[in-house]
């Protein structure tokens, strides 16, 4: 009798032992049913327990399975009958479950979902408990109980079967003292040695939020480094790392601008790693307790160890404005997060006074590690600033370049990317420059096998002009590429709209910098980054026998001989920048 639960029955018999006699309500083979599916694949062991506890098994040998089960999942541990009838002899356990019945189990046959299953297990397992209520009311009556008592019986039978239910998330009462603090291993450990995630924004467990204005290209720009980070792709000139899971969390972006971006990417559907991406899901608001639990039980079930949320004030209900809808999704949302060690990226909407952060309650600051503002610059220029940190890890300011190709209405698979800038991305943007002809020839699709009398014909006929060194220089670059090789395309300008010549008519809309996202105003004009300083050329300056006084390529204006003999096409005074409309 060691093998099942002792059920209480009432002190008297009814209806001739109809009471004694009838069956307790419970079904093995749907407990057989959920350890089957656990010990064949590991991942339905989370998924079981959003349903279950151990105490919902009504055969102790298979509440001492599950727990092994779960124990086995939480240290990475495998969960095949040889492993669990391994584990359980070392707990001691061994009579209790042979390794036999554990191949029995795996024998049955049962091929549905996991969910299915534990469900079973758990209406068994509450009518169990309902029954064992009946109990005790009809003892209690035997007893001569008062009505009081009887409603009192109710009623704490109805506040444990609510505590079940909140706590489904959390483990149950116990994990309560799980907070409790080791002082061994908090001491133990080193805390300076942070390991970043890719991209270096943040850490593992860490809390940040990533504040943009309008079409500024925060999705794109989080859509890209939770991809990275999925597949274990290297981010933002960081090195590449293992990939980790991912959950990706949008009620911001269709499915066409979603697949055009990963398209733009580079990926496909055999590629995209560890991310998981939930478009538009039917979560309750993430300032409520059902939102948090919503969120938690998602992240449970993709074992995310990062999750991103797209736009955040599309998942609450309270208003922007009201320090307390941000203090409640802390308390409901982000709190339990963070006590998983699942770390969260939530992308917000700058506010109308950009000096001033993202829009609303300042409160939304208070509850994140860190908060870094993206703003577009202009030619593709992006500047990611940490304003606000709660631990001063890591780098504090990136300027960002994103690269993009548009032939004809599509963007080019796999051109599109976010890199920090270069000297050279910087040189690019200074017309004259060898770096700056190399981009426009790329952008008009020349040849690349072509030699410097072509480009300067070509140069001649676009009205560009440049000197003959420039071409040679830039000749030589070109040529230099490994073959197939994709050039590194700035985005279109929002100012000069100069479409690549691909031999089509250019469709795009008008204003639109980059796969997703519809062109629009990013606020007042902002400069080119500083002009790098080019090195001299040995030897001096001075023009050669027969060649022309070198001029300004912008102004027509003579140049200084030894100004141009150090390289530079342009005077100081007429360095362009780069204005945003």
């Amino acid at each position: 009798m060691s093998n099942v639960h002792p059920f209480p029955a009432p002190p008297e018999p009814e209806d001739d032992g109809e009471y004694i006699d009838r069956r307790v309500p419970e079904d093995q083979a749907a407990e057989m049913a959920v350890l089957r599916a656990c010990m064949y694949d590991r991942n339905n062991v989370p998924r079981a327990a959003q349903l279950l506890r151990g105490a919902d098994f009504y055969r102790p040998a298979h509440e001492l399975i599950w727990n092994v089960l779960q124990e086995q999942h939480r240290s990475d541990g495998p969960t095949d009958p040889i492993a669990v009838n391994r584990e359980i002899i070392a707990l001691g356990q061994g009579h209790r479950v042979n390794g036999g019945y554990l191949f029995t189990i795996t024998d049955t046959a049962a091929f549905g979902e996991v969910e299915y299953y534990a469900g079973i297990v758990a209406e068994q397992a509450a009518a169990r408990r309902a029954d064992n209520l009946a109990v005790r009311i009809k003892t209690a009556i035997a007893r001569g109980a008062r009505p009081d008592d009887l409603n009192t019986l109710i009623a704490e039978h109805v506040a444990a079967e609510e505590t079940r239910t909140a706590a489904a998330a959390g483990g149950g009462p116990t994990h309560l003292l799980a907070s409790t603090l080791d002082w061994d291993a908090l001491f133990g450990t080193n805390y300076q040695n942070v390991q970043l995630l890719p991209g270096q924004l943040l850490a593992h467990g860490q809390q940040i939020a990533m504040v943009a204005e309008g079409k500024a290209g925060k999705s794109l720009l989080a859509e890209e480094w939770a991809w990275r980070m999925g597949t274990g792709r290297p981010f933002l000139g960081d090195r590449a790392q293992p990939p980790i899971r991912v959950t990706y969390v949008d009620a911001e972006n269709g499915h066409p601008e979603i697949q055009q971006r990963f398209r733009s990417f580079g990926a496909s559907p055999d590629d995209m790693g560890l991310l998981t991406y939930l478009s538009f899901p039917p979560v309750r608001p993430l300032d409520t307790p059902g939102g948090g639990q919503d969120l938690m039980a998602i992240a449970t079930a993709t074992q995310a160890q990062v999750v991103f949320i797209d736009t955040v004030s599309r998942f609450i209900s309270g208003a922007e404005n009201d320090a307390d809808t941000w203090l409640n999704l802390y308390r409901h949302t982000l709190m339990p997060l963070k006590a998983a060690g699942i770390a969260s990226i939530r992308l917000d909407h700058m506010g109308k006074d950009g000096e001033r952060g993202a829009r609303g309650s300042s409160a939304k600051t208070q509850d994140v590690d860190h908060v870094w503002e993206l703003r577009a610059q202009g030619g593709g220029i992006l500047s990611l600033k940490r304003t606000h940190s709660r631990t001063g890890v890591g780098p504090d300011e990136f300027t960002v370049i994103r690269h993009s190709r548009k032939a004809g209405t599509d963007w080019v698979f796999g051109a599109t990317r976010h890199d920090l800038m270069t000297w050279e991305d910087r040189a690019a943007l200074i017309e004259g420059t060898t770096e700056w002809l190399v981009d426009q020839l790329d952008r008009a699709g020349v040849d690349p096998t072509w030699g410097s009398p072509k480009v300067i014909n070509w140069c001649r006929e676009k009205g560009i002009r440049v000197r003959k060194d420039k071409a040679e220089e830039a000749v030589r670059v070109r040529k230099s590429r490994p073959s197939g090789d994709i050039p590194p395309h700035l985005p279109y300008s929002p100012v000069t709209e100069t479409p690549p010549d691909t031999g089509g008519g250019n469709d795009k809309t008008a204003g639109q910098t980059s796969p997703g996202e519809v062109g629009g105003r990013f606020g007042g004009p902002h400069s080119a980054p500083p002009s790098p300083r080019l090195p001299p050329i040995e030897g001096g300056g001075g023009s050669a026998p027969g060649e022309d006084i070198p001029i300004c390529t912008l102004c027509g204006d003579p140049l200084q001989l030894d100004w141009a003999a150090r390289g530079y096409t342009t005077h100081v005074i007429c360095q362009p920048t780069h204005d945003t409309p």
